[in-house]
């Protein structure tokens, strides 16, 4: 039997809520613990050699842990694994041969991972975090504390912005076309060290 040598994991990172595929050769795999990092600095999870087994260690979309054991032969034999939590039964992402996840990544929006069951509007879920995601990615979501780190919680009706080190929260609703519309209108989120606001009151000294 032939065995690619590489294999790619594909997680939604509940950080950037952006989609980071991970790939690495079957013989970089160890008892000690591969780290998988989001390109936005945030640690996924693990994954290492255990015994028989593959163990993968990861957070969910919703920031919960989610331990997988995969035998050797669907780890390395199966082309596409669809990677659910055993807590929750959703899913956290694909693991296979490089080519098989790169096309269902591809065949879907950065959201697929999530279900359109979990929100009470997916549609503006789904608006409010792509909004939340470009300002991310232009360094326009931060903190005012010292050290600001900022996560992101994902609920049925809102998201949550949260910055680690202090604990400051600004809260967003996605479940209304006002919330869309509201924060297609920001263009940065300069979040106060240690508060707890909603986007509106946010906004309030802004304008």
């Amino acid at each position: 039997m032939i065995v690619n040598s590489e294999r790619t994991i594909a997680l939604t990172c509940p950080a950037c809520q952006g989609i980071q595929q991970h790939t690495f050769s079957l013989f970089s795999i160890s008892q000690k613990p591969l780290q998988l990092m989001c390109d936005c600095g945030f640690s996924q999870g693990h994954l290492r050699r255990l015994n028989k087994h593959f163990e993968l260690d990861v957070l969910s979309i919703e920031g919960d842990r989610a331990r997988i054991l995969l035998p050797r032969h669907q780890f390395f034999g199966m082309p596409l694994i669809h990677l659910l939590s055993p807590v929750s039964g959703l899913s956290l992402g694909y693991l296979g041969d490089p080519p098989s996840v790169a096309g269902v990544v591809l065949a879907g929006p950065a959201d697929s991972f999530l279900e359109a069951d979990d929100f009470a509007n997916p549609e503006v879920m789904r608006d409010v975090l792509k909004a939340l995601e470009d300002l991310a990615t232009h360094d326009k979501i931060r903190c005012d504390c010292d050290h600001s780190s900022i996560g992101i919680d994902v609920y049925f009706d809102q998201v949550e912005l949260v910055c680690a080190y202090c604990g400051s929260v600004v809260r967003i609703g996605a479940s209304t076309r006002q919330h869309q519309e509201r924060i297609a209108r920001v263009d940065e989120i300069v979040m106060e060290p240690c508060t707890s606001l909603f986007l509106g009151e946010w906004l309030k000294p802004l304008t």
